[in-house]
């Protein structure tokens, strides 16, 4: 049982580099959410959670490098929404701590929302933005 199934074609922003971020991503929140579902303790899932958070952080911030490299014009908005997610991931973290070591349903279907929906509507404009921009340039060239 999965929460996410990765689908590189449906998922696909355009950048390589930031796919393959995003299926690590993936596979963290299937490992959070199976443990979750197998029982596993709360140590463990505190573990999984902390990586989760983890590789999150270290994405967002190679993706916000990467387009401030290439003068995304909609950078920051992006690092705003960047924002917002690390808060609700913090506040969603902070409430499992403080509780009984257990996730809601709530929990998982904002990790399923979150991601499903800042890849296929955020990410992927900036995809096409670089694609755009490379086919002016290549215009340009010939």
């Amino acid at each position: 049982m999965t929460l996410f199934t990765w689908d590189s074609k449906k998922y696909d922003v355009l950048v390589e580099e930031m796919n393959d971020q995003h299926h690590h991503i993936v596979d963290a929140m299937n490992a959070l959410y199976d443990r979750s579902h197998a029982g596993a303790g709360k140590v463990e899932l505190t573990r999984l959670l902390q990586h989760l958070e983890t590789i999150t952080v270290r994405h967002f911030r190679e993706e916000e490098a990467m387009l401030t490299r290439q003068r995304y014009p909609q950078l920051e908005i992006h690092k705003g929404i960047h924002a917002r997610l690390l808060k609700e991931l913090a506040t969603h973290k902070q409430e499992f701590l403080d509780g009984p070591g257990t996730f809601t349903k709530e929990f998982f279907d904002y990790l399923e929302l979150w991601l499903r929906s800042h890849i296929m509507h955020i990410d992927r404009k900036y995809g096409e933005h670089f694609a755009q921009e490379a086919r002016k340039e290549h215009r340009k060239a010939g």
